[in-house]
């Protein structure tokens, strides 16, 4: 199941508001296309920024319009493990497939601490755990043999790895290993990766890396909600301190904004040419 390309959703926002009429037809929208499932709260979606009636808000919307058509995982993560599973035990009341979690941050706890986090995450629910290696937002790393121990339990199936010295270590780790930095894709797919968690992939699943980079010059998702505000109904609005991107970004993405179009073209035509043949 957690195979192939994973969208987590950005969270539209119209004056200081989340904007469930957009935030659903990008749930709709990207439904309909090659992905594998999607990440509801995540990072690209502002969770932190997010009330906690929102994050329920936002989280309804999406089940309601994805229904059973594809996986959803939920994005659940802080500091304090009882306020993490508090948190899991709400979302248990959707139905969602699973949890992405990631370690405590900003306490910096050694292995045995994350390891212990993770255990009373996988114990409150049976639903499925994708762990999230994210050691430059938490502060600190998951290790490759906290990992090993951690699929013990049933319900550890995945990892969500931002780590490029992780792939190999994880090769003989049995779970499910997700690429989640969009320019390490590639490195992930070579050393054993089933796929990732892409940002970017809300855009164009593409290697060209100066639009790539483009995407991330700014605090995520401040790009990507600028680029999907093109083709969508939803402003670029993010909520601070998270800052809107600048009109100078905006210029550069509209110029890259017509690259991709080509390129979409592109695509459509050589998979409308195969389909002939």
């Amino acid at each position: 199941m957690y195979s192939g390309i994973w969208l987590p959703l950005v969270t539209p926002m119209r004056n200081g508001e989340v904007d469930i009429d957009a935030l659903q037809h990008l749930a709709d929208y990207y439904s309909r296309t090659e992905i594998s499932g999607f990440v509801a709260l995540g990072t690209t979606g502002e969770a932190a920024l997010l009330s906690e009636t929102e994050r329920v808000t936002v989280l309804q919307a999406i089940t309601d319009v994805v229904g059973g058509r594809l996986p959803v995982l939920v994005g659940v993560g802080g500091s304090d493990t009882r306020e993490v599973l508090r948190e899991l035990r709400r979302y248990e009341h959707w139905d969602c497939a699973g949890y992405l979690v990631s370690p405590p941050s900003y306490i910096c706890p050694d292995q045995a601490g994350v390891q212990w986090h993770f255990e009373q995450v996988a114990l409150a629910t049976d639903r499925s755990i994708v762990l999230y290696n994210v050691p430059h937002r938490t502060g600190v790393a998951i290790a490759p043999d906290t990992v090993a121990r951690l699929t013990e339990y049933d319900n550890v199936v995945a990892i969500k790895e931002c780590v490029k010295d992780h792939f190999d270590k994880l090769r003989s780790v049995p779970i499910s290993l997700l690429c989640g930095t969009d320019d390490a894709f590639v490195d992930c797919i070579s050393q054993g990766g089933a796929g990732g968690i892409l940002a970017r992939a809300q855009v164009l699943f593409t290697s060209l890396q100066p639009i790539l980079r483009l995407l991330f010059s700014a605090p995520n998702p401040s790009a990507i909600k600028a680029m999907l505000a093109f083709d969508h109904p939803m402003t670029d609005e993010t909520r601070m301190p998270i800052s809107r991107a600048s009109a100078e970004l905006v210029a550069r993405l509209s110029e890259a904004r017509e690259v991709l179009q080509d390129l979409r073209a592109e695509f459509a035509g050589g998979a409308l040419a195969g389909a002939a043949h």
